[in-house]
């Protein structure tokens, strides 16, 4: 969506955009709808707004960045919207290819089936990095097998496959809805 090459005007419209996002995904986690959020919070708001950043990456660099000066228990929306305005125009954070998520699966399948059971993989990701939610994890699992309610495997490499699709689709779908005539 970030086009360095804009001119000024259009690049202010996109930047306009991005902060009525950002702020609408913030305020989906904001619960007391004051401006903050706890942040614990922050990895959810980022994988919302497309954006994958890893447990250290978080930890060590993220929250230092949009902490007050005093570090706390919540982010102020005013500190996290220039941050994130910033990591949407670089593109820090993009999700993995799909050859870095073939590998990822295929580390797991250490027998090279070419599936991964879902218990197993519900259990790793409720116990290790950030922490999906049970709702992430739902919906992870609807998506990864098709919908299929009966299925106990994710086959990997169909799941690469959709999601690739999706997130094209997904894209144009986002883009398709920043109007520069605004």
């Amino acid at each position: 969506m970030w086009d360095p090459n804009a001119s000024i005007q259009e690049k202010q419209k996109m930047e306009q955009y991005m902060k009525e996002k950002i702020l609408e995904t913030f305020n989906l986690f904001a619960t007391d709808k004051k401006g903050y959020v706890d942040k614990k919070e922050i990895p959810y708001i980022m994988r919302y707004l497309g954006k994958f950043p890893s447990e250290a990456q978080v930890s060590k660099t993220i929250l230092p960045q949009i902490e007050e000066d005093e570090p706390s228990e919540s982010i102020k929306y005013q500190k996290f919207e220039p941050f994130m305005i910033q990591v949407l125009k670089s593109n820090e954070y993009d999700p993995d290819d799909t050859d870095t998520l073939l590998a990822a699966f295929r580390q797991l399948d250490e027998e090279k089936k070419g599936y991964i059971e879902i218990d197993t993989l519900k259990q790793r990701l409720t116990t290790m990095g950030i922490q999906f939610r049970p709702l992430e994890i739902e919906d992870f699992i609807r998506f990864a097998t098709n919908g299929d309610p009966n299925a106990t495997v994710i086959y990997y490499e169909d799941y690469i496959l959709r999601l690739q699709f999706f997130i094209e689709k997904h894209m144009e779908s986002v883009t398709k809805q920043y109007n520069p005539e605004k």
